[in-house]
């Protein structure tokens, strides 16, 4: 593996943004690079491009030797890391050339990342050859949160991109995970957050003493009641941002987060649910929307949004 390191040196405590970066010298010029450069920024951290190659050895000792590295490797990553200090002059930037899978490596880089950004297939240049691919893996077995940017013309918000973040809520453990992240995300994004709880079933208690079941107007009212309650410590957290209550009664959740998010910068959410609304695992929904959302989907583990947590 070989490193390199431009701008000023990071603080060692720091853990850095991750993209991963391809086999084309145009990758510079991707929304996906760009998108985790931004991230970097406003976030004040370091920004780390990896570029992950299979070496072409089909025997002997599984170490790459320095024979085996791409021969425009080191110029990829460099022009990469040139193109994001011309942007963001105050972004530290590291590059490293390491052997392995593109997925196999972004997952082990993201055991001390703040945050992993990859693209996603046809519509850009930053490592996600197909959904289902190289991103779904890192979504789903990324240590950090990752975020998957799936338009080569973002732009900031701030410099007149969408604006507003969408996140699904359901009560489980990865969905509170969600929040956290979508919260703060939210403030980098105009300020406004709608919240989404798209329910199957009849909410848990839809039963009175007698056994009668709520009737659709009373369940509705429990949802709201769940979803207000699944928010009031973060907005009491975050009390300059404006967030949107939506509580839906909806068999299909990836369309009615699509739909929400028409306008919306960032789609989050957990990497589990619970089955009424995300599912058991990153499949239904999460994978849902990695394929179908034009919008950079967030993917945030249960666990811990923080470097390290267990495997998903």
């Amino acid at each position: 593996m070989s490193e390199q390191a431009t701008g000023r040196t990071a603080g060692k405590a720091a853990a850095p943004v991750v993209a991963g970066v391809d086999g084309s010298r145009e990758a510079h010029a991707d929304g996906a690079l760009e998108y985790a450069a931004w991230q970097a920024s406003r976030r004040g951290r370091p920004l780390r491009l990896v570029h992950g190659f299979v070496p072409t050895r089909s025997y002997g000792p599984a170490i790459a030797g320095a024979e085996d590295v791409p021969p425009d490797a080191e110029n990829l990553v460099r022009d990469a890391a040139a193109a994001v200090h011309r942007r963001y002059p105050e972004v530290n930037v590291t590059t490293a050339v390491t052997a392995g899978s593109p997925a196999g490596v972004l997952v082990e880089e993201s055991r001390g990342a703040a945050l992993v950004v990859v693209g996603s297939p046809g519509l850009g240049r930053v490592v996600g050859l197909l959904a289902g691919s190289v991103s779904s893996q890192v979504a789903t077995y990324a240590r950090s949160p990752v975020i998957v940017v799936r338009s080569s013309g973002w732009v900031p918000s701030g410099d007149g991109g969408p604006t507003g973040v969408v996140v699904g809520v359901d009560g489980s453990e990865g969905g509170t995970a969600a929040l956290g992240f979508a919260f703060e995300e939210a403030v980098a994004y105009g300020g406004h957050l709608t919240a989404v709880y798209a329910w199957q079933n009849l909410p848990a208690g839809n039963l009175d003493p007698n056994g009668r079941h709520a009737s659709l107007a009373e369940a509705r009212a429990e949802a709201d009641r769940l979803l207000s309650e699944s928010l009031a410590g973060w907005q009491a957290k975050y009390p300059d941002l404006t967030v949107r209550h939506c509580a839906v009664h909806s068999f299909h959740a990836v369309p009615t987060l699509i739909d929400e998010a028409r306008q919306a910068g960032l789609i989050v959410v957990g990497a589990r649910g619970r089955g009424g609304f995300l599912g058991l695992r990153l499949g239904s929904v999460g994978d849902g929307l990695l394929h179908h959302a034009r919008q950079p989907v967030a993917i945030v583990r249960g666990e811990s949004s923080e470097p390290g947590g267990g495997e998903p």
